[in-house]
């Protein structure tokens, strides 16, 4: 059993226990729960924690290297540019693509925005393995508006330099992720591409009113471009009352009788390690049934009964987000 979770902050969890002094960290915590789960493939993404909102650059560079220190001397892990370096025979190895989920430290980064430089940063992503972006977080930038800002942005929808950002990532080659953009933002993304685009880790509003869930022409408008949309965990995104499993596959449901099941994956969103940590914002609850990754296996059971067949299954858990990931990222 092969499942590919398109969204993962582990990244976070890396690089706070190595500032505790950790080491081998996602060899000795997350890859025996990952296996447990059934998990062989994942993009995994740096975010700046809203405890570090007052310096972005610093906290997004010191992720990045306690997390590339921890994974490059890891016997389990290896990271991936594109589909061909995945190792999918290994049982011992997980296939990790490395993401960003918010882009306001390049507005520190760069101070004096230009369009020359804005693509010069993106490149400089580009050599360091990065090939998905998630322009904004809870915020609004210099790029984007998002959902959840604390304040209101002064115009909504993607900018001057969120649009040449989009003409840059196009021709590189990465994936364009619309999670946590607001809907102006989304369709802003839609017209200004033709790639196929990814919603890593979003919901059906329709069953979950939350801003960050998709609405149904949201949804028509990811399958007819052959995006993906990875279905969340997280508890808030499923059910404001009763969140389960089963509440959980109901999203599965009506997003497959909606455009087909071809366009769903899973992009879990487990966050179950970071309770320890203070990062700035409490995430509370959990999905009973569906609290962490080893209740991958039950969740894919409980999919059959529901109805799904097996060839449903298996797209959703593995072969739609590589078979989107073979398609897009080609460098």
């Amino acid at each position: 059993m092969k499942v590919f979770d398109i969204h993962s902050d582990l990244l976070t969890d890396i690089a706070w226990r190595r500032s505790r002094g950790e080491t081998n960290v996602f060899d000795r915590i997350h890859y025996p729960r990952l296996k447990q789960g059934g998990i062989d493939s994942m993009i995994c993404v740096i975010w700046v924690e809203p405890a570090f909102r007052n310096n972005p650059l610093a906290r997004f560079q010191e992720v990045l290297q306690h997390a590339i220190d921890d994974l490059r001397t890891s016997k389990h892990a290896n990271i991936c540019l594109t589909t061909k370096d995945m190792n999918l025979t290994n049982s011992d190895t997980i296939n990790l693509f490395l993401g960003i989920e918010g882009m306001t430290f390049i507005e520190e980064w760069l101070k004096d925005f230009s369009d020359d430089n804005v693509g010069s940063a993106f490149k400089h992503l580009h050599q360091q393995q990065f090939r998905h972006a998630i322009f904004v977080w809870n915020e609004w930038n210099a790029f984007a508006s998002g959902t959840g800002a604390i304040d209101t942005p002064p115009k909504r929808g993607i900018t001057h330099f969120g649009e040449l950002a989009v003409q840059q990532l196009n021709a590189m080659n990465w994936i364009l992720d619309v999670s946590h953009l607001d809907e102006a933002s989304f369709w802003d993304m839609y017209r200004l591409t033709e790639q196929p685009l990814m919603a890593s880790h979003s919901n059906a509003y329709t069953l979950c009113t939350h801003e960050r869930n998709l609405k149904d022409e949201q949804i028509k408008a990811i399958a007819a471009r052959d995006g993906l949309i990875g279905l969340n965990a997280f508890n808030g995104f499923i059910d404001k009352s009763n969140p389960t499993l089963e509440s959980f596959i109901d999203h599965a449901v009506y997003i497959a009788e909606l455009v087909g099941p071809e366009y769903i994956a899973f992009g879990f969103d487990f966050i179950d390690y970071l309770a320890p940590y203070d990062i700035g914002a409490s995430f509370t609850g959990s999905t009973l049934g569906l609290e962490n990754v080893t209740k991958v296996p039950t969740l894919l059971d409980a999919m059959e009964k529901r109805g799904f067949t097996p060839k449903e299954i298996k797209g959703i858990r593995f072969h739609n987000a590589f078979q989107f990931m073979k398609k897009h990222i080609k460098n």
